[in-house]
């Protein structure tokens, strides 16, 4: 599989993904590629959504980014080094042509900020696909993501990139600048308040199965003491954990600690009663006082690597069935999407 020149679109902040969208608009089906991080993913994510397209096309995902949790969810790989240990560039695109269609929930975090004459007023609302956190995890995103804006000529590779973010993170090991949490932190799912222990320094909103390139905080595949479900990227339902602290956090990313489960549901708030580190998807700033709602947003078509899963070669093959289907008059377009999104659950469970 080649690519031609016409189909490679580079992404700055001049030239955004609507670009190349616009280009193949009239093309029925296709397939994107998107070479990036978590935060590159997003932006395309966002700006398909806005082309509203009647099948919008499925995303894969060549890993450049520090993180990568998308990526690893979606069998893409951690990094560059990944993906040529799987055969390089061409074993990519040969990937990409015969992956699965498979579906990724999007959610809203609508921030209200509280206003001493006139109550909570919403600020502004920020779209989520990983994940959201708040306290000692989000602290360290924050000084990193400043560290990097002072000086990017530090950051040239991602492997450098991963030492400065454990240098952060030592570092607010020392300081435990988020301790106070508990007290200053509510959280509740569902209309329900749920208890934050008061050893946690930090609370984790999740959508995938990845978090700080690739820690698995729900833990699917272990037993737990607990009666909640199985998590899923597409079960319009997001998790909540908590964790007492970069230390606890660098225990979890060696296996060594597991993070204490908190909540399922489908709506969650996060009331802050002083201000606070908070980062989505990577993105950090410091929140002030006021409330975080995270709402479903809706579902975005993604492609998912299959060329190790048997049950995947299945799962890419039914969505091709279903692509010629559309093509040729048998099922419209959300009738493909019904069962792209049933074809989806089954190679999840």
């Amino acid at each position: 599989m080649l690519l031609n020149p016409i189909q490679i679109f580079e992404l700055s902040a001049s030239q955004g993904p609507e670009v190349g969208l616009q280009l193949f608009h009239n093309v029925k089906h296709f397939r994107i590629l998107v070479c990036g991080g978590d935060g590159t993913v997003a932006w395309v994510l966002d700006a398909i959504e806005k082309q509203n397209y009647e099948s919008p096309p499925p995303v894969a995902i060549l890993p450049l980014g520090t993180g990568n949790d998308l990526s690893r969810v979606m069998r893409w790989g951690g990094g560059l080094s990944s993906v040529e240990r799987q055969g390089g560039i061409c074993a990519l695109l040969n990937d990409v042509e015969h992956a699965a269609v498979t579906v990724l929930d999007r959610w809203n975090v609508a921030i209200k900020e509280k206003n001493g004459t006139e109550g909570q007023c919403t600020k502004q609302v920020k779209f989520m696909t990983n994940y959201l956190g708040i306290g000692c995890d989000a602290k360290v995103a924050y000084d990193f993501h400043t560290t990097r804006e002072e000086r990017p000529d530090k950051f040239c590779s991602q492997f450098v990139n991963k030492l400065i973010y454990a240098r952060e993170g030592a570092k607010d090991m020392m300081d435990r600048s988020c301790s106070d949490l508990p007290w200053h932190v509510g959280l509740e799912v569902d209309g329900k308040n749920i208890e934050i222990p008061e050893d946690a320094e930090g609370v984790i909103v999740m959508n995938i199965a990845s978090y700080m390139g690739g820690v698995d905080l729900w833990q699917n595949d272990n037993e737990h003491d607990d009666d909640f479900s199985l998590q899923s990227m597409h079960d319009k339902m997001l998790e909540v954990v908590c964790i007492s602290g970069t230390w606890h956090l660098g225990k979890l990313q060696v296996g060594l600690s597991r993070a204490h489960r908190l909540a399922q549901g489908k709506v969650i708030r996060l009331h802050l009663h002083s201000s606070f580190p908070v980062q989505v998807d990577g993105e950090p700033w410091i929140q002030s006082p006021g409330c975080l709602e995270i709402s479903h947003r809706g579902q975005m078509f993604m492609l998912r690597r299959t060329s190790e899963e048997p049950t995947g070669h299945a799962a890419a093959i039914m969505s091709e069935v279903l692509v010629n289907a559309e093509c040729n008059g048998v099922i419209d377009a959300a009738q493909k999407r019904l069962l792209l999104h049933e074809i989806a659950l089954r190679l999840s469970s």
